[in-house]
């Protein structure tokens, strides 16, 4: 496409914003938990403010969020620029792309470079430069700046140099139980107490959450196109934002590792068990090639490692670690059925409200642990760098059988010995109950009940 082609484009895009995709779009807004913070005032100097996460997640809504908050506070739209780089009109980016669509905006509003603007823009991770673009606009222009990406190399090495100390990161899941009752609108208090009617409701929607996720778009469609929305959504998150970003030789084992790496959330991951599958097949790239393929997996949000609590600032492979799926819904739509696939939707939910609540306050906070005896506890919140934690949680589908129940609180005591925390969490489905213990209180909670509460 020529320069005056995308020229043209860009500036429909920018015209067409305020009047025809906002409005379209505005009465379908749910109001996130995450909280991006004040709106800084636009002037040069400003920090840019980074949302992460998987594509379809609902980062673009979020920023309709934040603008529609521009505007009930009196801010002219005349000074709000919204642009979306997620446009195959746009493909190949030109090197000035970012340069552009800013020069356009100014033009159609000069006010806004007179009394500064905001500028939104959408899915940059592909233009090149972007990193270095950015940090000019907010060093040289009075303006304040949101951008989002469905890759967390946002946020890592890759990014220019120029650019690291000027941005604060948040990463955006898809809905969490709480904005999923928010959503559906289905009389439920995320307070406690709960009446009877409302405790029946919020232990049936938990149960369809567990299986239908918290894909914005997924939502109250029937379960053939549910699955298959969610397989597309990991199907194109793996072509373009691993398979394509990476460049990688070999897609379809790419593409075979992500369905498995999926449908396998919250059992032990092992990529020896991997490279053995693939020359079972005839064909493994290695060892090393495939740590790399997952890398790119969780480079995409698509999952996350949960690896051992360690004292090592290097988290080696080579020990036992999980992955966890990006969404219990997209889990189950990847899987075959399985006799284990709600208690591990469960595990899987568990883990992504912990990282709501606690991924974000320190890299790494959120590990898995085996002690001395053998004993496993799901779930360590700390901060490994100095060998503490600060929460200890199992995740269990049910304790109704002895045996069930003194495993996991002998595991949870053992690790609250360890490091001298008087109390544990273990995850349920409906039991509930605090137990006191030698090591100190066991505090037993249904995974509705806990999810509602949202951070204590």
């Amino acid at each position: 496409m020529s320069g005056f082609d995308i020229d043209v484009t860009i500036r429909m895009l920018l015209e067409d914003f305020h009047t025809t995709v906002l409005p379209a779009h505005a009465s379908r807004l749910v109001n996130r938990d995450l909280s991006l913070g004040a709106i800084d005032a636009p002037e040069a100097g400003n920090l840019v403010k980074v949302i992460v996460g998987m594509r379809r997640s609902g980062k673009t809504y979020r920023l309709f969020q934040e603008i529609l908050r521009l505007e009930e506070e009196g801010i002219s739209e005349n000074r709000i620029c919204y642009f979306n780089f997620d446009d195959d009109r746009l493909r190949p980016y030109p090197s000035d792309a970012i340069d552009r669509v800013l020069e356009i905006f100014f033009e159609l509003n000069p006010i806004a470079r007179e009394q500064g603007a905001y500028l939104f823009f959408d899915e940059v991770q592909d233009v090149p430069g972007w990193d270095i673009t950015a940090r000019r606009i907010v060093d040289t222009e009075k303006a304040t700046m949101f951008v989002t990406g469905s890759s967390s190399r946002l946020l890592s090495s890759d990014v220019a140099t120029e650019f690291r100390g000027r941005s604060v990161t948040y990463e955006l899941l898809p809905f969490s139980f709480r904005e999923r009752v928010r959503c559906d609108d289905i009389g439920i208090r995320g307070e406690s107490p709960l009446g009877k009617v409302e405790v029946s409701k919020a232990k049936s929607a938990w149960r369809s959450y567990l299986v239908q996720g918290g894909f914005p778009a997924s939502m109250g469609r029937s379960d053939d196109e549910r699955v298959s929305l969610l397989q597309s959504y990991v199907q194109m998150t793996v072509a373009r934002d691993a398979i394509e970003r990476h460049r990688f030789s070999n897609p379809s084992f790419v593409a075979n590792l992500a369905r498995i790496a999926v449908s396998s959330s919250g059992r032990d991951f092992s990529i020896s068990r991997i490279d053995g599958w693939g020359k079972s097949l005839g064909y493994s790239p290695g060892r090393a090639a495939i740590a790399e393929m997952v890398d790119a997996l969780e480079d995409a949000h698509l999952v996350f490692g949960v690896f051992q609590f360690t004292h090592s600032v290097h988290r080696l492979r080579k020990g036992g670690y999980k992955l966890y799926a990006v969404d219990p819904g997209a889990m189950i739509a990847m899987a075959p059925a399985t006799t284990d696939g709600l208690t591990r939707a469960l595990e899987t939910a568990v883990y992504l409200e912990l990282r709501r609540r606690f991924a974000v306050r320190r890299l790494s906070s959120i590990s898995m642990l085996k002690l001395a005896s053998g004993r496993e506890v799901d779930f360590v919140v700390g901060d490994e760098a100095f060998g503490q934690a600060y929460e200890l949680y199992q995740v269990c589908y049910s304790m109704r059988d002895d045996a069930t129940r003194k495993r996991e609180f002998a595991a949870l005591e053992e690790a609250m010995q360890r490091f001298g925390l008087d109390c544990g969490w273990v995850i349920t489905m409906d039991e509930e109950g605090d137990f006191a213990r030698e090591a100190g209180t066991v505090h037993v909670v249904p995974a509705w009940k806990w999810a509602l509460q949202g951070a204590r």
